[in-house]
């Protein structure tokens, strides 16, 4: 059923492509208005891509979810800075730093009595994608490093970090942001394990037109 839906719609948009294409033509050559609007995203797309910073910076806050597999950590809150260099106008190396921190009161009927502090510091680095159109910049990336845990419990733990994840940027000026960020990574240190994050913040861009 969903391969007959997606069958139909892509030839419904097919179908609607080939039947405008003659008319943009005529649009295109009757008037130059017409012709001006129709090449308007691409110009603004590249217009984007040509006022990239030469570096930017983000701070914001981040939440790292938790799991059975992530004992004694729970779900932790905290914060995520990074600075990225654009090589070009699409593609830069970025590097950040982030720390979360929990608080569980009870660690089960197994350690009763027993309450535990834990954080959690990331230490990432990799290549990241941007594009964008008017005002709106969405970037993937691959992450990879380290991550290292600790508790007032006498149990620390660090291992090679690896993932993925991208966000969106939206301009408030041509220096300044608010981003949404997404990620997805593993680690071989038990208490971060396997994990979404999230975040939210502020990136300042600088250099560049």
């Amino acid at each position: 059923m969903r391969r007959r839906f997606a069958s139909c719609l892509l030839f419904i948009i097919l179908t609607g492509l080939s039947a405008a294409q003659p008319a943009i033509g005529q649009d295109l050559a009757a008037t130059p208005e017409a012709a001006s609007r129709a090449v308007t995203p691409a110009v603004r797309w590249r217009s984007v891509q040509s006022e990239a910073p030469r570096f930017d910076v983000f701070a914001g806050l981040s939440f790292l979810p938790a799991n059975g597999d992530d004992f004694p950590r729970t779900n932790s809150t905290g914060f995520q800075v990074g600075v990225a260099a654009h090589l070009n106008p699409w593609f830069a190396m970025f590097g950040e730093v982030a720390g979360h921190y929990s608080s569980s009161s009870s660690l089960g009927p197994n350690f009763p009595g027993v309450s535990a502090e834990t954080s959690v510091y990331e230490y990432l680095f990799g290549p990241r994608f941007t594009g964008g159109i008017d005002k709106v910049r969405v970037f993937g990336h691959a992450l990879v490093g380290v991550s290292k845990g600790h508790t007032n419990i006498g149990f620390s733990d660090s291992g090679f970090t690896f993932g993925g994840g991208g966000g969106v940027d939206v301009d408030v000026t041509p220096r300044l942001a608010v981003r949404a960020q997404f990620d997805l990574f593993g680690s071989f240190a038990d208490i971060v394990d396997v994990n979404p994050r999230f975040a939210i913040g502020v990136v300042a861009r600088f250099g560049g037109s």
